[in-house]
């Protein structure tokens, strides 16, 4: 089953682009990843855009979890503009418009490290990241709980 990212869905990445767009730097930042975000998001959103939709396009979507997977024994990473950046931390920063630091970690709430499905990511540190795999490691996950709009993850 390929992943088709809707109208309702490409109006509200739209509408967070444009929100975005107005607020975006406003202080002095010299972090040279974020900087390299913001420049895709204000300049390259099209070609990142097609590039997100190609990327789901490759993916098959796990009924009852929700994840769309890559179903690869490993991370996908993929290469846009000369940078090379995991697939799933691509797909969640396009799909919010939120340029991510060297230092913050896109966490899979899901359990699923193959999963590109932008509301089961959620941003954190490495710390965070391990207290994740600890807790789903003797949990389990609660599939039920996971998100289904990126944007609830944003505090």
């Amino acid at each position: 089953m390929t992943i088709l990212l809707s109208e309702k869905i490409l109006a509200r990445i739209a509408a967070r682009r444009s929100t975005y767009m107005r607020h975006r730097l406003t202080v002095p930042i010299t972090e040279e990843q974020y900087l390299w975000w913001d420049d895709v998001i204000a300049h390259h959103f099209d070609e990142a855009l097609e590039q997100y939709q190609r990327l789901l396009s490759g993916t098959r979507r796990l009924p009852f979890i929700g994840c769309y997977s890559t179903g690869l024994d490993y991370v996908l990473k993929i290469k846009f503009r000369g940078v090379n950046v995991t697939a799933h931390r691509f797909t969640y920063v396009i799909h919010c418009s939120l340029p991510l630091s060297q230092k913050q970690v896109a966490r899979h709430q899901c359990g699923n490290f193959t999963c590109l499905n932008a509301a089961h990511i959620e941003l954190g540190d490495q710390a965070q990241n391990f207290q994740d795999y600890l807790a789903a490691s003797a949990y389990g996950i609660r599939k039920r709980l996971l998100p289904h709009d990126p944007l609830d993850t944003l505090r």
